[in-house]
Protein backbone atom coordinates (compact mmCIF):
# COMPACT_ATOMS: atom_id res chain seq x y z
CA UNK A 1 0.00 0.00 0.00
CA UNK A 2 1.08 3.55 -0.72
CA UNK A 3 1.28 5.86 2.32
CA UNK A 4 3.10 8.92 3.65
CA UNK A 5 4.96 8.98 6.92
CA UNK A 6 6.22 12.00 8.88
CA UNK A 7 6.97 13.20 12.36
CA UNK A 8 4.55 15.82 13.68
CA UNK A 9 4.34 17.95 16.83
CA UNK A 10 1.14 17.82 18.83
CA UNK A 11 -0.13 21.37 19.11
CA UNK A 12 -1.48 23.01 22.26
CA UNK A 13 -5.04 22.21 21.18
CA UNK A 14 -4.24 18.46 21.12
CA UNK A 15 -4.27 18.16 17.33
CA UNK A 16 -1.66 17.50 14.67
CA UNK A 17 -1.73 18.82 11.14
CA UNK A 18 -1.66 16.42 8.20
CA UNK A 19 -2.23 17.71 4.67
CA UNK A 20 -3.84 20.90 6.05
CA UNK A 21 -6.40 18.95 8.11
CA UNK A 22 -6.29 18.46 11.89
CA UNK A 23 -6.48 15.22 13.88
CA UNK A 24 -6.72 14.77 17.66
CA UNK A 25 -4.31 12.85 19.87
CA UNK A 26 -4.59 11.77 23.50
CA UNK A 27 -3.98 14.72 25.86
CA UNK A 28 -0.77 13.27 27.32
CA UNK A 29 0.96 13.86 23.96
CA UNK A 30 0.41 17.65 23.86
CA UNK A 31 3.74 19.34 23.18
CA UNK A 32 5.44 16.11 22.13
CA UNK A 33 6.35 14.67 18.74
CA UNK A 34 4.51 11.69 17.28
CA UNK A 35 4.81 9.64 14.11
CA UNK A 36 2.00 9.87 11.57
CA UNK A 37 1.25 7.50 8.71
CA UNK A 38 -1.52 8.42 6.29
CA UNK A 39 -2.92 7.26 2.99
CA UNK A 40 -5.98 8.29 1.00
CA UNK A 41 -8.43 6.91 3.60
CA UNK A 42 -6.88 6.78 7.09
CA UNK A 43 -4.54 8.72 9.37
CA UNK A 44 -2.75 6.61 11.97
CA UNK A 45 -0.82 8.23 14.83
CA UNK A 46 1.98 6.39 16.66
CA UNK A 47 4.12 7.10 19.71
CA UNK A 48 7.94 6.74 19.68
CA UNK A 49 7.68 2.98 20.20
CA UNK A 50 5.44 2.71 17.13
CA UNK A 51 2.37 1.83 19.18
CA UNK A 52 -0.78 3.18 17.59
CA UNK A 53 -2.30 5.86 19.84
CA UNK A 54 -5.02 7.17 17.51
CA UNK A 55 -6.65 6.50 14.16
CA UNK A 56 -8.89 8.81 12.16
CA UNK A 57 -10.73 8.77 8.86
CA UNK A 58 -9.08 11.21 6.45
CA UNK A 59 -10.86 14.56 6.15
CA UNK A 60 -10.65 17.51 3.78
CA UNK A 61 -8.23 20.42 4.35
CA UNK A 62 -9.26 22.89 7.04
CA UNK A 63 -11.49 20.39 8.86
CA UNK A 64 -10.94 18.81 12.29
CA UNK A 65 -11.31 15.17 13.33
CA UNK A 66 -11.62 15.09 17.11
CA UNK A 67 -12.13 11.86 19.01
CA UNK A 68 -14.25 12.45 22.16
CA UNK A 69 -11.92 10.11 24.09
CA UNK A 70 -9.09 12.59 23.53
CA UNK A 71 -10.84 15.31 25.56
CA UNK A 72 -10.87 14.45 29.28
CA UNK A 73 -14.16 15.05 31.10
CA UNK A 74 -13.22 14.71 34.77
CA UNK A 75 -10.40 17.23 34.96
CA UNK A 76 -9.51 20.47 33.23
CA UNK A 77 -7.26 19.43 30.38
CA UNK A 78 -4.27 21.35 29.12
CA UNK A 79 -6.40 22.17 26.09
CA UNK A 80 -8.97 23.98 28.23
CA UNK A 81 -6.24 25.63 30.32
CA UNK A 82 -4.65 26.83 27.09
CA UNK A 83 -7.97 28.27 25.91
CA UNK A 84 -8.54 30.04 29.22
CA UNK A 85 -5.04 31.50 29.19
CA UNK A 86 -5.51 32.78 25.63
CA UNK A 87 -8.90 34.29 26.53
CA UNK A 88 -7.31 36.15 29.46
CA UNK A 89 -4.52 37.50 27.24
CA UNK A 90 -7.00 38.64 24.58
CA UNK A 91 -9.35 40.24 27.15
CA UNK A 92 -6.59 42.77 27.84
CA UNK A 93 -6.85 44.01 24.23
CA UNK A 94 -10.47 45.13 24.68
CA UNK A 95 -14.08 44.18 25.32
CA UNK A 96 -15.01 43.57 21.68
CA UNK A 97 -12.03 41.23 21.21
CA UNK A 98 -12.97 39.42 24.44
CA UNK A 99 -16.63 39.05 23.39
CA UNK A 100 -15.73 37.84 19.89
CA UNK A 101 -13.18 35.35 21.27
CA UNK A 102 -15.64 33.88 23.75
CA UNK A 103 -18.42 33.60 21.16
CA UNK A 104 -16.08 31.98 18.65
CA UNK A 105 -14.75 29.48 21.22
CA UNK A 106 -18.30 28.66 22.29
CA UNK A 107 -19.32 28.02 18.68
CA UNK A 108 -16.24 26.12 17.50
CA UNK A 109 -14.99 24.35 20.62
CA UNK A 110 -11.50 22.88 20.59
CA UNK A 111 -10.94 23.99 16.99
CA UNK A 112 -11.15 27.58 18.18
CA UNK A 113 -7.83 27.45 20.03
CA UNK A 114 -5.92 27.89 16.78
CA UNK A 115 -8.18 30.82 15.93
CA UNK A 116 -7.40 32.40 19.33
CA UNK A 117 -3.69 32.05 18.63
CA UNK A 118 -4.18 33.69 15.25
CA UNK A 119 -6.11 36.53 16.90
CA UNK A 120 -3.31 36.93 19.43
CA UNK A 121 -0.83 37.26 16.55
CA UNK A 122 -3.05 39.93 14.98
CA UNK A 123 -3.11 41.78 18.31
CA UNK A 124 0.67 42.09 18.15
CA UNK A 125 0.54 43.49 14.58
CA UNK A 126 -2.42 45.88 14.76
CA UNK A 127 -3.53 48.67 17.05
CA UNK A 128 -5.98 47.63 19.79
CA UNK A 129 -8.64 50.10 18.64
CA UNK A 130 -8.52 48.73 15.09
CA UNK A 131 -8.74 45.13 16.33
CA UNK A 132 -11.64 45.97 18.65
CA UNK A 133 -13.48 47.73 15.84
CA UNK A 134 -12.96 44.73 13.53
CA UNK A 135 -14.19 42.30 16.20
CA UNK A 136 -17.22 44.46 16.93
CA UNK A 137 -18.12 44.59 13.23
CA UNK A 138 -17.66 40.82 12.92
CA UNK A 139 -19.87 40.21 15.97
CA UNK A 140 -22.69 42.35 14.57
CA UNK A 141 -22.71 40.14 11.47
CA UNK A 142 -22.23 36.89 13.38
CA UNK A 143 -18.92 36.22 11.59
CA UNK A 144 -16.81 33.96 13.78
CA UNK A 145 -13.94 33.30 11.36
CA UNK A 146 -10.45 34.74 11.69
CA UNK A 147 -10.44 35.35 7.94
CA UNK A 148 -13.21 37.93 8.43
CA UNK A 149 -11.18 39.77 11.10
CA UNK A 150 -8.12 39.79 8.83
CA UNK A 151 -10.16 41.17 5.92
CA UNK A 152 -11.67 43.92 8.08
CA UNK A 153 -8.24 44.88 9.44
CA UNK A 154 -6.73 44.93 5.96
CA UNK A 155 -9.48 47.20 4.65
CA UNK A 156 -9.14 49.50 7.64
CA UNK A 157 -5.36 49.77 7.27
CA UNK A 158 -5.68 50.47 3.53
CA UNK A 159 -8.12 53.29 4.28
CA UNK A 160 -5.73 54.73 6.87
CA UNK A 161 -2.82 54.51 4.44
CA UNK A 162 -4.59 56.76 1.94
CA UNK A 163 -2.93 60.15 1.99
CA UNK A 164 -5.03 63.00 3.30
CA UNK A 165 -4.72 66.29 1.43
CA UNK A 166 -5.46 69.72 2.85
CA UNK A 167 -8.33 71.64 1.32
CA UNK A 168 -7.03 74.27 -1.08
CA UNK A 169 -8.84 77.57 -1.08
CA UNK A 170 -6.97 78.96 -4.08
CA UNK A 171 -5.57 77.22 -7.12
CA UNK A 172 -4.81 78.44 -10.66
CA UNK A 173 -7.33 76.03 -12.16
CA UNK A 174 -10.10 76.82 -9.67
CA UNK A 175 -12.03 80.09 -9.80
CA UNK A 176 -11.86 82.21 -6.68
CA UNK A 177 -14.93 82.16 -4.42
CA UNK A 178 -15.49 85.87 -5.04
CA UNK A 179 -16.60 84.98 -8.60
CA UNK A 180 -19.65 83.30 -7.12
CA UNK A 181 -20.82 86.24 -5.00
CA UNK A 182 -23.95 88.30 -5.66
CA UNK A 183 -21.82 91.28 -6.63
CA UNK A 184 -20.06 89.32 -9.35
CA UNK A 185 -23.40 88.01 -10.60
CA UNK A 186 -24.86 91.51 -10.87
CA UNK A 187 -21.67 92.74 -12.59
CA UNK A 188 -21.92 89.84 -15.06
CA UNK A 189 -25.55 90.78 -15.86
CA UNK A 190 -24.60 94.43 -16.41
CA UNK A 191 -21.75 93.47 -18.75
CA UNK A 192 -24.03 91.20 -20.70
CA UNK A 193 -26.58 93.94 -21.39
Amino acid sequence: PFFHEKRRSVHRDGHIEVAKAYYSTPPEFVGRDVWVRWDSRLVRIFNDRWEQIAMHVRTEPGKFQTDRKHIPTKRVSCIERGANALLKELAVVGNSVKDWSEAMLQARGVEGIRVLQGLKALASKYDATMLNAACETAMTHGALRLRTIRTLLKRKSEVQQQKQFDFLEEHPVIRPLSDYSLESLSQFRKDRH
